[in-house]
């Protein structure tokens, strides 16, 4: 019966792409723009990668441009062109189109050997030994529904909250370390500053637990930046470099 053959070669490649992922170098919470730039670089270097995302799209709020003008905004082009995304100029700026920008990060990280999940929602992480070892996850239509069930869970040597404004994962080990980092809150928009900021401080904020992108705003109370965008791959880029540094040591 070849409804039964379709069903079976879903359910046999879901599970088998997700058992193997259960122990990794890296998870990565949160496909947006770090997140899944992050994962291109990791998995451009060998590193066994994961992406968990809570919605069923990636991307994150890059498909709706700056309020859903499709446009997104950069001040350099390197990274766009090793993606191959197009750009035009912009007086001394640069524009691309989100949807291309977006489709091209994800497609550009799976293709490199990054798996990606959708529909996954971290709700809590594992801490062994004052380190973070990974994730504790649920499927996210099981937790819109607010129904009790229990989740299970994916280890690796290294996580990275890449959830954007919310710094998701941080939070969840500030509820039971509430000395370890001020609020979780950005200050008011400027871009300059506050792409400036993304990309130094993104990095390692507590043993085994990385910030990108927007959550590095969130997280070290710095300025949300709008809708440009170089700063969150520069951020992403960052964390991976620097993650690869570790492993290979």
């Amino acid at each position: 019966m070849k409804e039964i053959q379709i069903s079976r070669a879903i359910i046999e490649r879901y599970f088998a792409n997700l058992t193997d992922h259960l122990e990794n170098d890296v998870v990565i919470v949160g496909a947006g723009p770090a997140g899944l730039i992050a994962a291109y670089y990791l998995a451009k270097a060998n590193i066994k990668t994961i992406v968990l995302e809570k919605k069923l799209s990636t991307g994150g709020g890059t498909w709706g441009g700056a309020s859903g003008y499709n446009q997104v905004i950069f001040e350099e082009t390197d990274i766009l062109d090793e993606l191959e995304v197009s750009c035009l100029r912009q007086g001394n700026l640069y524009a691309a189109n989100s949807v291309e920008f977006a489709a091209a990060l994800a497609y550009k990280a799976a293709k490199a050997g990054a798996e990606i999940f959708n529909l996954m929602q971290v709700e809590d992480i594992i801490l062994k030994k004052e380190a973070v070892e990974g994730v504790v996850i649920n499927g996210t239509p099981i937790l819109m529904s607010g129904l009790h069930v229990d989740p299970y869970c994916i280890a690796a040597k290294y996580t990275v909250d890449a959830t954007g404004h919310p710094a998701e994962v941080v939070k969840m080990l500030k509820d039971r370390k509430p000395d370890i980092l001020p609020r979780i809150r950005e200050g008011f928009m400027d871009v300059d500053s506050g792409e400036k900021g993304v990309v130094e401080k993104a990095g390692e904020i507590y043993p085994g637990l990385f910030v990108a992108g927007m959550s590095v705003c969130a997280v070290y109370n710095l300025p949300r930046m709008g809708p440009i965008f170089g700063g969150m791959l520069k951020s992403g880029k960052s964390v991976a470099q620097q993650i690869v540094k570790k492993l290979k040591k």
